[in-house]
């Protein structure tokens, strides 16, 4: 009897000390993939890999987004666990707030992230950490366009969110993994197909892919020179004493304001923030372009317009002479008064009450009409890909904004037909996408 009794007591602790491996091994340390895994014992579906703490990145905001760039080659150097958790939480991360390091749109998040290893995890911000989800190397497979020691596949959930509004929040990740992967030395760029090439992977039925982002080690270093031959009535753009990282800690989205105006500095760097060309030359020979936009944009053809609307009017910012920059020309910059007269009233009732009180607000619009140039993009099939721009440019305004001791939100249009007739724009041509009060 006292034999049995011993056995059955012997087998219990087995069994809890398997469970206890299972659990905690993986936040000592142990490698992500069974394939290194050098005492071989099993992962399971569902187990969590906590990430080290993220690097605090204390380039100012302004450079990170001016040193913006898409890289496509790397070299077979592993991506440290550090640098993955600084990326992913910069990307996506939960702030000790409990608020994202990117805003709600329209009112919700919806995005999953994929982080494709030797085995595919989905990434948990509510632990910074790693859920093993498919065993299997899929790298090659989903990010087939470029090959990288990581692939990122952004994926929204559909129960949440619609493919444009998805595609949007979407855009405002892919930014701060831009920001991220630059600001310590790694690289990426933002890439996507129909479908988006993470199917592959086998995602749940309330899954959509959106894009791959490979990531890794850029076989050429950046080399940017600072060149800003400036030519423009606006203010030159200048470094902030705010860090990247703390402009993702203090980013907030707020619905009043104190004031009505804002000064010309500030319309001038958020204007700049949401669609403009960097002060800085590629010299790095790694891309044919040499002065690149503050955000990336889909075949290169950079088709929005945007409109600032204030106490004073309607005006129209231009951001240089042409949409790429192939030889680092001089940036040409203006804004151009296309109405005047206090209209954010009228914005306010195409969009939401508290709009109306906004020292400005900013208002990508796509033009339609210049997303055709060699591939045709104009179908609202694919309107998600142009969202995912407009949620990139939204984004860069918010941080912008927080770098100036400013506030903002990014606001849903009811009444698309009312804006365009306020901004003196055909329907059939633009589509605006999103308003962006700040102040």
């Amino acid at each position: 009897m006292r034999e049995k009794h011993f056995l059955k007591k012997a087998a219990v602790l087995f069994l809890i000390f398997i469970f206890f491996s299972s659990s905690i091994l993986p936040v000592l340390g142990v490698k992500y993939s069974s394939k290194n895994n050098k005492d071989n014992y099993p992962i399971l579906i569902g187990q969590e890999f906590v990430l080290p703490p993220p690097q605090f990145i204390d380039i100012p905001l302004e450079e990170s987004i001016m040193r913006r760039m898409s890289m496509r080659n790397f070299t077979e150097d592993p991506v440290t666990d550090e640098e993955l958790s600084t990326i992913l939480w910069s990307a996506y991360g939960k702030r000790d707030d409990g608020r994202y390091t990117v805003a709600k749109i329209n009112g919700s998040h919806s995005v999953v992230i994929y982080v494709l290893l030797e085995d595919v995890y989905k990434y948990n911000p509510e632990n910074h950490s790693l859920v093993f989800y498919k065993e299997g190397d899929y790298r090659d497979i989903v990010g087939w366009q470029y090959h990288a020691p990581v692939q990122l596949g952004l994926c929204w959930n559909t129960d949440i969110a619609s493919a444009n509004y998805a595609s949007a929040e979407c855009g405002a990740v892919g930014q701060n993994i831009y920001f991220a992967a630059n600001s310590i030395g790694l690289g990426t760029v933002i890439t996507a197909e129909l479908e988006p090439a993470i199917e592959p992977v086998g995602l749940p039925d309330n899954e959509k892919g959106m894009g791959v982002m490979p990531l890794g080690h850029p076989v050429i270093d950046y080399n940017f020179v600072y060149r800003p031959i400036y030519i423009s009535l606006l203010p030159r753009i200048k470094f902030s004493d705010m860090a990247f990282t703390t402009a993702l800690e203090e980013r907030i989205e707020i619905s009043s304001w104190e004031n009505d105006s804002i000064s010309r500095d500030d319309l001038s760097h958020l204007i700049w923030a949401s669609y403009g060309y960097s002060y800085y030359i590629d010299k790095s020979k790694s891309n044919v372009v040499k002065r690149h936009h503050t955000l990336p944009s889909a075949h290169g053809y950079y088709p929005f317009r945007i409109y600032t609307v204030t106490k004073y009017g309607i005006s129209r910012y231009f951001y240089g002479l042409f949409n790429i920059d192939f030889i680092g020309l001089p940036i040409v910059s203006f804004i151009l008064r296309t109405a005047f007269g206090d209209k954010r009233s009228e914005i306010a009732e195409a969009t939401e009450s508290f709009v109306g009180d906004a020292p400005i607000c900013i208002i990508p619009v796509l033009s339609i009409e210049k997303t055709i140039e060699w591939d045709d993009l104009s179908n609202e099939s694919v309107r998600w890909i142009w969202y995912y721009e407009a949620g990139a440019a939204a984004h860069n305004v918010l941080l912008q904004a927080t770098s100036r001791g400013l506030t903002g939100n990014i606001v849903t249009i009811k009444d698309k037909d009312a804006v365009c007739a306020i901004l003196k724009l055909e329907r059939e041509k633009f589509d605006p996408m999103f308003v962006i009060p700040v102040g």
